[in-house]
C-alpha cells in the first residue's frame, strides 16, 4: 500500500497535520508522554527561557501552537530552525508580547548552528532581520579573537530585503559582506 493510499484510508477525523495527541494540559505530564518531541521543547525554550514568559507557567500552549505549525510546514531541524521559530512567533496570537530580546535570542542561535554545522569555505554568518537595524555576527572557531569586535561587525550593511535574511562572510575585514540571501 502506497502512502497515499494510507492517507486517504485514513480515519477522517484524525488530522494528519497534528505531530501528536491531545495530551493532558498539564505541561510535565506532555513531555514525559513523548519523548520524540523533546528535542523540539529544548531547542524552543533552552535557548529562550523567557519564552517560557509568553505563556506561563511552563509555555504548553505555545509549544503546542508552534509545533502544529511546524508540522505544517515541515520545519527543518538544522540552522534555520530557530529563524523559522521568529517567523512563527511574529505571526502568532504572542505577536504583541515578542520582544527584540526574543528574535535576538532566536538569531544568536541560528548563527551558533550554522557555525558548528557549516563545511564551506565562509569563516563566518550575518544575519539580519527586517524589525531591527543591529546584526548578529557569529564565527567559526578558528576566526574568534579574544572577544574583540573584528572589522566586519563594524561594518555598515544594508537593511535586510526579506523579514530574515542572511550572508556568509568571508573576511573578518570591512569587506567579507557580500550579499543578504533569503533564509529558506
Amino acid at each position: 500500500m502506497t502512502m497515499m493510499e494510507r492517507f486517504t484510508r485514513a480515519d477522517s477525523r484524525v488530522s494528519y497535520r497534528l505531530p501528536f495527541p491531545d495530551y493532558p494540559s498539564n505541561a510535565r505530564s506532555f513531555v514525559h508522554l513523548d519523548a520524540k518531541l523533546l528535542p523540539y521543547w529544548h531547542a524552543l525554550f533552552d535557548v529562550c527561557p523567557r519564552l517560557l514568559k509568553l505563556d506561563p507557567p511552563e509555555g504548553l500552549e505555545i509549544f503546542r501552537q508552534f509545533m502544529t505549525w511546524a508540522y505544517g510546514c515541515q520545519l527543518a531541524l538544522d540552522w534555520t530552525f530557530h529563524l523559522g521559530v521568529c517567523r512563527w512567533l511574529l505571526a502568532s496570537d504572542y505577536r504583541e508580547l515578542v520582544e527584540p530580546e526574543h528574535i535576538e535570542a532566536m538569531m544568536l542561535a541560528a548563527a551558533a548552528r550554522w557555525v558548528a554545522s557549516d563545511d564551506s569555505p565562509a569563516i563566518g554568518i550575518v544575519l539580519g532581520w527586517r524589525g531591527d537595524s543591529e546584526h548578529v555576527f557569529d564565527w567559526k572557531p578558528r576566526v574568534r579573537q579574544g572577544g574583540r569586535p573584528l572589522a566586519a561587525e563594524a561594518e555598515e550593511l544594508p537593511p535586510a530585503p526579506w523579514d530574515f535574511a542572511w550572508s556568509p562572510l568571508s573576511s573578518t575585514a570591512g569587506n567579507g559582506f557580500r550579499r543578504w540571501l533569503r533564509v529558506p
